[in-house]
């Protein structure tokens, strides 16, 4: 170890104490780092409105068939076109990263990106048009993932990251349940069209992406592999020259924490994908629901999976502090009993019952998500970071596609929920089993950042 900082106080820096004592709160702890919310609100206003477009097209996708005279399967097959794009852009993303490290600009431009697509697709006039835009959207949606988790590792320190973390992932419910009422309230008390709705919707994103232009670029790895070498009195860390994508991908999975954490990733998509559709499909089928109600439990559980990531946030960053045993095993558990509570839900005798257990696992699917990428970052070199994102978004996707499978294997709607959380609780086990591995690829990083190999 170098002479000028001990095993223990590199761990302090990442944010490892051996303590589990109460996090001071968010905005004091902030102050002490010299930081403040302008990247929370900004990247979390981002993934807010990223989600506009999409969730306009849940909503008003026969109005807009219809409109433009296209058929159901023809309308599926162009937001297959925007799935696609958004798979792929991810990699391209990464790739661009290496020759062009201007991560807030890529971020602010890709926003951008969505939002003049959002707002051109009210002036669309056919089939050929819309494709392309949401080409455009998918590409540029793509992005979000891999660019704001690293970006929010950089502009906060560790004893502040995993409340950042959840409060940053509680765009994505937040989003699902503001948006369908600003559209049933544009539809229905202003009485506009299709078509004026994504032109509202696209100045609301072009807004947040304004307000995203103040953001500077962090200094990469700054609280924890800058931090390090600071300390030890080290100069900035040099590249070691041009590295090929799939090499530094290959070095991501050489990390055992992060082979550990695949399998917890494909089980989260297996479950968290087609959660959506089995439940629309149940409520639907099972219960005669109509679209009001289950839009209106969508809500519901999206307010509570806000609440959850709101309440787990200090304690999960306390029981990280204390020990990445605690941390991944409190991590395992959650994921565990989230895919309990689906699997009981489908086996509740009363409807309440059930959509009580829904709205619980949807809450405890949330709080893993966060878990997940902190514990997977945090040993992962800030210049891989982005590649890694890419990586696993990829391993989350193709968890979604063996979720569909198995969706598609069940008798019914209401069997579906109970097969797919026997592959949620084998990566519930594989998440808790990271406990294992996650300190000690914790110190080879540490030993990276000093200039020393394990």
């Amino acid at each position: 170890m170098n002479d000028g900082l001990s095993r223990d106080d590199a761990r302090a820096v990442l944010g490892v104490t051996g303590r589990g004592d109460d996090s001071a709160p968010l905005l004091r702890t902030l102050r002490e780092h010299g930081t403040g919310l302008t990247f929370l609100t900004a990247l979390g206003g981002l993934a807010v409105v990223d989600n506009f477009q999409t969730q306009a097209f849940g909503v008003l996708a026969p109005e807009v068939a219809a409109s433009l005279g296209l058929e159901p399967g023809s309308l599926a097959t162009i937001l297959a076109v925007q799935g696609v794009a958004a798979g792929a852009a991810p990699f391209a993303v990464a790739a661009l990263l290496r020759r062009y490290p201007h991560r807030v600009r890529l971020a602010v431009a890709t926003g951008f990106g969505w939002s003049l697509a959002t707002l051109f697709t009210g002036l669309v006039d056919g089939p050929v048009a819309l494709a392309a835009l949401m080409l455009v959207n998918g590409a540029s949606t793509g992005a979000v993932a891999l660019l704001h988790p690293p970006l929010l590792m950089d502009a906060y320190p560790p004893p502040a990251r995993m409340r950042v973390m959840s409060w940053y992932s509680s765009a994505s419910p937040l989003a699902g349940a503001l948006a369908p009422l600003v559209i049933a309230a544009l539809v229905s008390w202003l009485g506009l069209d299709w078509r004026a709705v994504f032109a509202c919707l696209g100045a609301v994103s072009l807004l947040a992406c304004v307000y995203a232009l103040r953001l500077r670029e962090p200094v990469l790895g700054r609280w924890d592999v800058a931090e390090l070498r600071s300390r030890a009195g080290l100069g900035q860390e040099q590249p070691h020259g041009e590295q090929g994508f799939w090499r530094t991908v290959r070095r991501v999975l050489a990390v055992p924490s992060v082979r550990r954490l695949c399998l917890g990733l494909t089980a989260l998509g297996t479950l968290a994908v087609p959660y959506g559709v089995a439940v629309s499909a149940l409520l639907e089928g099972e219960y005669a629901l109509p679209p009001g109600q289950r839009g209106l439990f969508t809500g519901a559980a999206a307010v509570t999976s806000i609440l959850a990531l709101a309440l787990f946030g200090g304690r999960a960053e306390a029981a990280y502090r204390a020990g990445p045993a605690r941390f991944m095993f409190l991590s395992g558990g959650a994921l565990a009993a989230s895919a309990l509570a689906f699997g009981a839900s489908a086996l509740s005798p009363a409807l309440w019952l059930m959509l009580c257990l829904l709205a619980l696992g949807q809450a405890l699917l949330a709080v893993v998500g966060p878990c997940l990428f902190i514990g997977a970052l945090s040993v992962i070199r800030p210049a891989d970071r982005a590649h890694a994102m890419a990586a696993l978004g990829l391993v989350v996707a193709l968890g979604g596609v063996l979720g569909a499978g198995l969706l598609g294997l069940a008798a019914s709607p209401q069997a579906a929920l109970p097969l797919l959380t026997i592959p949620a609780l084998l990566g519930a086990w594989a998440v808790a089993s990271i406990r294992k591995t996650l300190m000690g690829d914790l110190d080879a990083l540490i030993d990276h950042a000093i200039g020393e190999n394990r």
